[in-house]
């Protein structure tokens, strides 16, 4: 069965900055980005790396139109069309960090993951060591409370 994601700027942006991009095709058949997320993480404020990272052509991901664009209130454009795109094409998931993004997603029934939890996905199939990986997020801008992040190395020992 083909798991098919749409991704949101902020997961894709830490997972470029902490060198864990190369997840994303063992977890996920097909990463679907619309045009403005694209266009967030080529701003030029972005970092140099996540700006050559998504202008990088890699067959599992695609970068995409969405054809039926509405404004959702409260969310950027990008988090916005990530959730239209996943509707669209009836995604599996969006990764998405952003709380008021995952909140619209829940109403319009669309799971979401986050960064931490996408992580943990990926130490429990033995693609990172999620202790060293965590180490590396938390020397970026990356924000999540401790507790998330206590209860993910808590779940992470016990797997082990």
């Amino acid at each position: 069965m083909s798991r098919i994601v749409v991704a949101d700027a902020g997961p894709l942006h830490y997972l470029v900055l902490i060198d864990c991009a190369q997840i994303l095709p063992d977890l996920f058949d097909q990463v679907l980005v619309p045009f403005a997320v694209r266009d967030e993480l080529i701003h030029p404020r972005a970092p140099q790396k996540v700006k050559a990272w998504i202008l990088q052509p890699r067959p599992w991901l695609e970068i995409t139109h969405v054809t039926q664009g509405r404004p959702v209130r409260g969310l950027h454009q990008g988090e916005t069309e990530a959730l239209q795109l996943a509707l669209e094409r009836s995604a599996d998931a969006v990764l998405m960090d952003d709380m008021d993004g995952r909140a619209a997603a829940r109403a319009l029934g669309i799971p979401t993951i986050f960064t931490v939890a996408l992580l943990e996905l990926a130490a429990e199939k033995r693609l990172i060591d999620l202790p060293a990986t965590i180490a590396k997020l938390q020397q970026t801008s990356f924000f999540v409370s401790q507790e998330i992040l206590d209860a993910a190395l808590e779940r992470d020992r016990q797997r082990r």
